[in-house]
């Protein structure tokens, strides 16, 4: 006993200090991540709206003569914005204006001119033969090496002088032969020029055509090293001699490229070449679309909100609410860090579709934290020691969060790699929310309950708020001592049949009865006394879901969505000159125009202030009316405006890869919950899925609010809480369904699993509720759109869970040849865990014991009639009340123990 006692002790050492090493890791982690980001508003890059950038109008030229078409616009629209986004800018808008304008507004001001470089840059890549030029002195000039030079500019006075840049020779299209082209690329990549040279060279591969073509040049060309001009936007970038036959189709480019120049040649050459050229008519800079009042009020008011979450957990969980609330600082600190991070290398900013992403993952990393806690009481009412508590709680609600997590980041990793716009960044913000959410779980939260368990969470049950839960438990002792099985089963399989188990106590020892009753009556705490019956009016729930849907797609159908001006474009108003002028006058004057919904940017240009207003109005003379009022309002003259249409930033190119990326999110979350529980149980998960988002363009037909891209951001954030809600209920489900210990029909033992959760989605989503709400009563007008269908989703995401996934699930579960006989054994009668026997229905659920002891009973009784002696019957009797007896004995016995 000793030696046990010893090896016990050097168990507990070793694991303590495996938690405070995992405790200084996260102090370390959070010291780097305050470093990081300090001052955030400095050090975690912002996007368009929220800090505004750089506004460049390019104007499209026929490169054929012939008038640009709208197919060639959009092209070109969809290569820039690929193009922009491969700079790291992934928050910009490219939208078209006019017939042959696009607007390209990009978040910041950093590497503006790398940026002009590369955006509107043609793009096409020509392969020549030196011998295929027809003119004799560009041909004699290329094999000469005069192909670029210092450029030069000319001031007023037309003095030249150099500019600095290098300048390289123009060839005109048609006197020359290309070999190919930049079609037959697939693949560019970056890497020296040599071994030990400080320049890069762009390598190239071609495809199978292209591969043939260059290795006939080559070899037609080796015998007098003859040249391969390299041709890029009509300039010649250099002309090599071909040493040896170039079979494989692998091509390099240099040029004493830097490592930027190389990296701005290889976006150009893989987004493909424009199929116009483009030039620039205007650059100013711009402010946020969002406006730093309504921003600013929106943060506050969120942190308001997010305060009295903070002070609701400390009212729940008192001390283990302060548990929760550093845990999300923990989260908060950490995430902020990694933020900063990835915005020092350009790879990331700060927009509203990533402030959602934001907002999700901070719901989450506290209902992670939350699980955690209900958990914890759980496992000390069912008769666990708080130190056993720590571990086994805690290490079931980590499981069980990390696979709602795990569910969540697939559709996340989705929409980050195969959606684009904001819809990338909010999928890249949810990505980095989860890995911290799950980090913090394993290096912060489990340690430092296991270390606070033992010796202080246990020494002061009242301050931790679990004194409720050590109540709870003698109450079930006594029961479970009672009817002589073990306290889980008296807390479970026992009080389904609270009859029986009144009977069973009675019979032994009607005192002890007595006492056992006004025990388990006397059982107060913060959790679940009585089990709803969820599952007994599923008709109800989806008979008004269903109804839900039918009325939500008629409404869709009748009234249509109120698109904004990202989806179906619309005009754009330049106001210059607008001196002192507001923006939430301009916003105002815009209202009483009947514009309300007009996105409104300050600009600069020339150090002259201005506004950019974008409205919906796709008529010019319409938009020139309400232009014409507002400057009036505003005391301006017709003279400070100009009005021009402009397509939707949210192009058709954009909508697809959106919804190409749900799809595939949704098979593959199948495909998950299908391997980590079962397909069932993936299907459902998506139903209640699409239910919440239904419901919620619904409402926003009826009520006519405009979808824009806040709305977008919110129904993503929606998609991640449903999933998130839905899984951790599944999983409770998936754990009590592999207990052999409690036989009842499935349909019961799925109610008492949602009931063992609906604590935690109450609080989860009170916690994510209340700062939305407060948004949505008190924030900016700009950011309601976003709260509005916030505050829906949450409700329904917790709701469907519920009324839709589970008892679907259940439906179809019961319908398995086992679950149906369990059914038939049992009745359709939902089986009701109650505390307070007294007030229960008798239903034929026991304990696996209780029926295997009974079975024993049956069986002897039967062959002591067989026999035809009355004393054996008596004595089978006799023998299974003292063995009765003596379990009862035992069981008390283990626990004074």
């Amino acid at each position: 006993m000793a030696l046990e006692r010893n090896v016990k002790k050097r168990t507990t050492r070793t694991a303590d200090r495996r938690n405070i090493w995992l405790l200084i890791l996260t102090t370390l982690l959070v010291v780097v991540s305050v470093v990081l980001f300090t001052p955030p508003n400095e050090k975690i890059n912002q996007g368009l709206d929220i800090q505004g950038g750089l506004s460049v109008v390019l104007t499209a030229n026929s490169t054929d003569g012939e008038p640009v078409t709208p197919e060639d616009m959009e092209k070109s629209r969809a290569i820039i914005e690929s193009r922009v986004n491969a700079l790291g800018a992934s928050e910009a808008t490219v939208q078209e204006q006019g017939s042959n304008q696009i607007l390209v507004q990009i978040p910041g001001l950093s590497d503006t001119e790398q940026a002009l470089a590369t955006i509107g840059r043609t793009g096409s890549l020509e392969f020549a033969r030196l011998d295929s030029f027809t003119d004799e002195t560009v041909r004699e000039a290329i094999d000469s090496g005069q192909t670029s030079g210092e450029g030069t500019v000319t001031d007023e006075f037309g003095n030249a002088f150099p500019s600095g840049q290098v300048q390289h020779m123009s060839v005109e299209q048609g006197t020359y032969t290309p070999i190919v082209t930049g079609a037959d690329i697939t693949n560019v990549t970056i890497g020296r020029e040599s071994e030990g040279s400080t320049y890069y060279a762009v390598n190239l591969t071609l495809n199978s055509q292209g591969a043939q073509a260059f290795a006939e040049a080559s070899r037609d060309l080796v015998a007098d090293h003859g040249k391969i001009v390299i041709i890029l936007d009509g300039e010649v970038q250099q002309a090599p001699a071909v040493q040896s036959e170039i079979p494989g189709g692998q091509v390099s480019i240099t040029g004493n490229y830097t490592l930027d120049e190389a990296k701005n040649l290889q976006t150009i050459l893989e987004s493909g070449s424009l199929p116009v050229s483009f030039e620039y008519a205007q650059s100013q800079v711009v402010g946020p679309t969002l406006g730093q009042d309504a921003l600013v009020s929106g943060v506050i008011v969120a942190l308001i909100g997010l305060a009295l979450v903070m002070l609701y957990l400390l009212f729940f969980y008192k001390g283990l609410g302060l548990i929760t609330a550093a845990a999300m600082a923990v989260f908060a600190v950490l995430y902020l860090g990694i933020l900063a991070a990835l915005s020092a290398f350009h790879l990331f900013s700060l927009s509203l579709a990533g402030i959602a992403g934001i907002v999700l993952t901070i719901g989450m990393a506290a209902d992670s934290s939350i699980l955690t806690v209900e958990r914890f009481r759980e496992e000390i009412r069912m008769g666990r020691s708080v130190k056993a508590a720590s571990i086994t709680g805690v290490k079931h609600a980590i499981f069980t969060s990390i696979d709602a997590d795990l569910v969540t980041m697939v559709s996340a990793l989705c929409l980050f790699f195969l959606a684009s716009a904001s819809v990338k960044g909010f999928g890249m913000t949810l990505a980095l929310g989860i890995i911290c959410d799950i980090a913090m779980m394993l290096i912060f939260k489990a340690p430092l309950i296991r270390l606070l368990a033992p010796k202080v969470i246990a020494r002061h049950p009242g301050f931790w708020g679990i004194k409720d839960s050590i109540d709870a438990s003698r109450g079930y002792a006594e029961l479970a001592a009672a009817e002589g099985v073990p306290e889980r089963e008296a807390e479970t399989g026992a009080q389904m049949n609270a009859a029986e188990t009144r009977e069973i106590v009675d019979a032994d020892d009607p005192a002890d009865a007595s006492k056992t009753v006004a025990a388990v009556r006397k059982i107060h705490g913060r959790f679940i006394k009585h089990d709803i019956n969820f599952l007994g009016y599923r008709k109800v729930f989806l008979t008004v879901a269903a109804v839900a849907m039918v009325a939500c797609f008629a409404i869709v159908g009748i009234r249509g969505l109120n698109f904004g001006i990202e989806f179906v474009g619309g005009t754009s108003i330049a106001f210059h000159g607008t001196g002192d002028i507001t923006t939430e006058q301009m916003r105002d004057a815009f209202d009483a125009a009947g514009e309300p919904d007009a996105v409104i940017q300050t600009t600069e240009t020339n150090g002259e202030p201005g506004f950019l207003v974008r409205t919906t109005t796709t008529s010019a003379e319409d938009a020139t009316a309400h232009a014409n009022e507002v400057a009036e309002e505003l005391g301006m003259t017709t003279s400070d405006f100009e009005v021009t249409t402009i397509g939707p930033d949210w192009g058709a190119s954009v909508i697809q890869s959106s919804v190409i990326a749900f799809l595939v999110s949704i098979l593959l979350i199948i495909v998950y919950i299908a391997i980590r529980f079962e397909y069932k149980m993936g299907v459902m998960a998506i139903v209640a899925l699409l239910h919440d988002l239904v419901l919620v363009v619904g409402i926003y037909a009826l009520v006519g609010r405009e979808v824009n891209p806040n709305t977008i951001a919110a129904l993503l954030t929606i998609l991640g809480y449903s999933l998130y809600d839905t899984v951790v209920v599944f999983h409770r489900i998936n754990d009590n369904m592999k207990g052999e210990d409690i036989r009842c029909t499935f349909m019961t033992m799925a109610n008492h699993s949602m009931n063992q959760v609906f604590i935690r989605t109450i609080n989860t989503t009170l916690t994510s509720f209340i700062p939305v709400f407060a948004m949505l009563l008190f924030g900016g007008e700009t950011l309601k759109d976003f709260a509005f269908a916030m505050a829906i989703g949450l409700i329904a995401g917790s709701y469907s869970s519920i009324a839709i996934a589970c008892p679907l699930y259940c439906m179809w579960k019961t319908r398995e040849p086992k679950f149906a006989k369990l059914q038939k054994k049992y009745g359709t009668e939902i089986g009701r865990f109650e505390f307070d026997h007294s007030a229960s229905t008798g239903i034929a659920q026991v304990p696996l014991a209780r029926l295997e002891a009974d079975a024993r009973a049956a069986q002897a009784a039967e062959a002591a009639t067989a026999a035809g002696t009355g004393e054996a019957t008596a004595g089978a009797h006799a023998a299974g009340a003292k063995a009765s007896s003596n379990k009862k004995k035992k069981h008390k016995h283990g626990r004074a123990q």
